[in-house]
């Protein structure tokens, strides 16, 4: 079978990262494409990509792709996915997709209009140990859910003018991280929250350096915490009524522990993997092969849902 051709949008260090995920599933990046066509040029070479772009509509017009991934800043993201989608182009974007429900839905629903596939790259979704702490869910381990909490913090050093504090380039504990925080519960949880109650902490610059949200699910009550500004305990906690899971380090790590309802430990969990990128990058192949315009791991529901949780927390 040909190989999958991939293009990039973005030169910057996460592409490096998706570069190798894409290789080890056998795809081909084609292009790379930036603003800048000295860096593109210079992203191309390291990563030993035929054709480089200072321009994206340039690659999207020149190169026969099968889709594109894309690794802008988070504030780019919606001009880009409607770019690639007017091309008929299948879409890979980093997390967060969008800022807001408003993009979220015209995306989608371009996305629809073309027959065109479009996903979050929540690759942490995909991850050996949150996959299996999803089985111990389905199967009843922990019993009934009722308490769940999702934390994601860690010390970043203050710049108002960098990626995670400036405004403009859509800056933030929510957008960056607090995407993990709430969509890997949801997912955990086959559900998004009847009812939201949240509170923000602001950096000078405007822009959320902490956030918290109380959820209401229908048997459940859950917490998410982020930060951009304060290291915190991270990971997933889920309390049932036979035991409980412990996942540290949940949007990242490796590892996930079953509990009996007197909380020993029966099942420590843990599974290394080279580049947790390939799964996001086998699914979109295997879905743009497949003819879906979603993924079943990452539905348009479940981000349309985390948009509208920024729009409440953001607005507070």
């Amino acid at each position: 079978m040909k190989a999958f051709r991939f293009g990039i949008m973005g030169a910057g260090r996460i592409a490096h990262k998706f570069c190798d995920a894409a290789r080890r599933a056998g795809c081909e990046i084609a292009a790379v494409s930036s603003k800048s066509a000295e860096r593109a040029a210079a992203f191309a070479k390291e990563e030993k990509i035929p054709c480089s772009y200072g321009d994206y509509t340039a690659m999207l017009d020149t190169e026969e792709l099968d889709a594109v991934y894309i690794a802008t800043t988070h504030n780019f993201h919606y001009e880009n996915i409607m770019l690639c989608l007017s091309r008929k182009v299948p879409v890979l974007c980093e997390k967060c997709m969008v800022c807001t429900r408003a993009e979220a839905e015209a995306v989608f629903a371009e996305a629809r209009k073309q027959n065109v596939f479009v996903m979050e790259a929540m690759w942490s979704r995909f991850l050996p140990h949150i996959r299996r702490a999803a089985k111990w869910l389905e199967e009843g381990r922990i019993g009934r859910p009722e308490l769940a909490s999702s934390v994601v913090a860690f010390r970043a050093e203050y710049q108002p003018e960098g990626r995670l504090f400036a405004p403009e380039l859509a800056g933030g504990a929510m957008w960056d991280v607090g995407v993990y925080a709430a969509e890997l519960l949801t997912y955990l949880l086959k559900e998004t929250p009847e009812e939201v109650t949240s509170m923000v902490s602001r950096a000078p610059t405007g822009v959320d350096k902490a956030s918290a949200a109380l959820l209401r699910f229908s048997n459940c009550l859950g917490v998410i915490q982020t930060s951009v500004l304060a290291a915190a305990k991270e990971g997933i906690s889920l309390s049932g009524t036979e035991g409980s899971i412990w996942i540290p380090h949940s949007h990242a790590g490796r590892e996930a522990c079953l509990y009996n309802r007197r909380g020993i430990l029966i099942e420590h969990f843990i599974e290394d993997y080279p580049n947790g990128f390939l799964w996001e990058v086998e699914e979109t192949v295997r879905c743009v092969r497949n003819g879906l315009l979603e993924s079943p791991v990452v539905p348009w529901a479940d981000t349309l849902w985390c948009a509208g949780l920024f729009d409440q927390i953001l607005s507070e």
